[in-house]
């Protein structure tokens, strides 16, 4: 990627893998298990981290203490991370830890705020979905959701955090 012209207060355009349109990135999810930084797309993520730390980009990092999601130690990762992030201070800020089992659940909220939800927006997003699962449904009245209906809206925030 090339850096656009801006204004001092702009950040760069970090390069994206995902279609997202013309929105810009907020913040990096960089997730951190056994799988990351090994294999053929060690150095791609590398340079993601890179340019995402160039940009200022805020870099949430989730860390996988799941043995099931091949979780592992912090430890492994001064290992096995580039050395040049590892001096650029990239495990300064506190990953957040993701755990199995019953405290999964706030795991992911204390990673949804790391990457910037917060109540009001985290009740938006529920408002958004349930409108869709209401619209799925082929329902045209905007009522509240049935018993089903939570666990559709459960289910959808989950995975877009």
């Amino acid at each position: 990627w090339r850096a656009a012209s801006r204004s001092p207060t702009q950040r760069p355009r970090v390069p994206r893998s995902s279609d997202s349109g013309d929105e810009e990135a907020t913040h990096m999810l960089l997730y951190l298990n056994t799988s990351t930084w090994v294999g053929d797309g060690a150095e791609a993520l590398a340079e993601q981290v890179r340019a995402a730390r160039r940009a200022r980009l805020p870099i949430a990092m989730a860390h996988e203490n799941d043995a099931v999601r091949n979780g592992c130690i912090f430890g492994h990762f001064f290992e096995v991370t580039p050395r040049d992030l590892i001096a650029d201070g990239l495990y300064h800020d506190l990953a957040v830890g993701c755990h199995s089992g019953p405290h999964r659940q706030v795991s992911l909220a204390l990673l949804a705020q790391a990457l910037g939800a917060t109540k009001q927006t985290a009740q938006s997003r529920m408002r958004q979905v349930t409108a869709l699962a209401l619209t799925l449904r082929g329902s045209s009245s905007m009522t509240e959701p049935s018993n089903d209906d939570d666990v559709v809206v459960e289910a959808s925030a989950t995975q877009t955090v």
